[in-house]
């Protein structure tokens, strides 16, 4: 999953138009109070392409990865949490595993002492590693670690603090370079509060960007990109009974001034790139974690386009690399990524719906894409890790 604290995606919701929809920021539903949004009704041109010609797609030996949870791209190796290791507890997935590509054998990074944990959610760089593991018996309790490039020990981040009072949902991640920001609940003066923290090396001293109190209104989803980071928060209103979502940009710097970039309350799930950032956005009415459309906001005209995702209507749980975005999709007999320098998506694989081979979760950064593929035919397949160096941001 993409995120640690989010539950299994949703199936789409009925019916939704897949004709072009209005840009977030002229919504039918954006309140003329709200915070300035763009105003742009451009849609990224659907160009389409074949990438199957220029990449090669390669399978990892399910026997070097089983049985895995979490997984992710790093830009350059595939890091991912399993309980390969034969002292692992039932159903756990405690460590975390690296392989790197080509042909390397499974590396284990970081041994967890206790063996029933698993490791429910991964932030990944270039060889720097944040993760969150608790146990599987369902008590108010996660770890957030760190283990930076080069390093031998992981270092504790941060931990729920134990409280019943205290939401239990793990920690959204983000992590590039020397820096990790993540979102965490913590005990507040006047009750439980939402919020979003940082730590920077050498030192790793954490402190906290933003807060907001809990009952209100959550901070989620941190995407991170040198010094620029955006995140998302969620409003509640009528008891919880509706919400808006909003997408913000600020700095990692101390005292760095935030804006939102949406204007119509149903953004999520930002990813930033050079030079943009993207969002999806769900239909109104329906969880910020269902399938939705992906939109970008280009933060040198304040503008936003729709994107095209061919060869999904509905997707979900972006990323984004050097030079493509991933998502996952609602059908999962196609996988496509979107090339952003070009702007048109790229088909990756296809089959037909009879042979039931799915392409799952795909996942990248820098130019390595990975992904789960599995024959839904074969009730004993355990499924296996796939990859693909994709086409660079220039060619050599």
């Amino acid at each position: 999953m993409g995120v640690a604290a989010c539950t299994a995606a949703t199936p789409p919701p009925s019916g939704p138009s897949a004709s072009p929809e209005p840009t977030p920021g002229s919504s039918p539903g954006a309140s003329a109070t709200s915070a300035p949004g763009p105003t742009s009704s451009a849609i990224v041109p659907e160009i389409g392409g074949d990438l199957r010609d220029e990449i090669e797609v390669v399978s990892i030996d399910p026997d070097l990865t089983h049985p895995i949870l979490e997984f992710r791209s790093d830009g350059q190796a595939i890091v991912f949490s399993s309980g390969r290791e034969p002292d692992t507890g039932p159903d756990g997935a405690p460590d975390l595993w690296r392989i790197v590509p080509p042909g390397a054998e499974p590396e284990l990074l970081w041994r967890n002492p206790e063996r029933n944990h698993s490791i429910v959610g991964i932030a990944a760089d270039l060889g720097s590693y944040a993760f969150v593991e608790m146990p599987l018996t369902g008590e108010r309790a996660w770890n957030l670690w760190l283990l930076p490039r080069g390093a031998e020990s992981a270092i504790l981040l941060d931990t729920h603090p134990g409280n019943e009072a205290v939401p239990s949902a793990v920690p959204s991640i983000a992590v590039h370079e020397s820096t990790v920001v993540w979102t965490a609940f913590d005990r507040g003066p006047d009750g439980p509060v939402s919020q979003l923290r940082i730590a920077q090396g050498p030192d790793w001293e954490q402190r906290v960007i933003h807060e907001l109190p809990a009952a209100e209104a959550e901070i989620w989803l941190p995407s991170l990109l040198g010094s620029t980071l955006a995140y998302m928060e969620v409003h509640y209103r009528d008891g919880r009974s509706t919400d808006e979502r909003h997408v913000f940009l600020t700095g990692i710097e101390p005292g760095a001034e935030r804006r939102r970039l949406d204007g119509s309350g149903l953004a999520t799930m930002p990813v930033v790139v050079d030079g943009a950032v993207l969002w999806k956005e769900a239909d109104p009415g329906f969880s910020m974690f269902n399938w939705g459309r992906m939109y970008r906001y280009d933060l040198a005209t304040e503008t936003v386009r729709r994107l095209r995702t061919s060869p999904q209507q509905f997707v979900n749980y972006p990323s984004a690399g050097s030079r493509f975005a991933a998502w996952w999709g609602s059908d999962s007999f196609q996988l496509g990524v979107y090339d952003l320098l070009l702007y048109e998506p790229r088909l990756v694989a296809r089959h037909p719906i009879a042979s039931q081979q799915s392409e799952l979760e795909p996942h990248v950064a820098g130019d390595l894409l990975v992904w789960r593929h599995a024959d839904l035919l074969d009730p004993d397949d355990p499924g296996e890790l796939r990859y693909a160096f994709l086409p660079p941001l220039r060619e050599p």
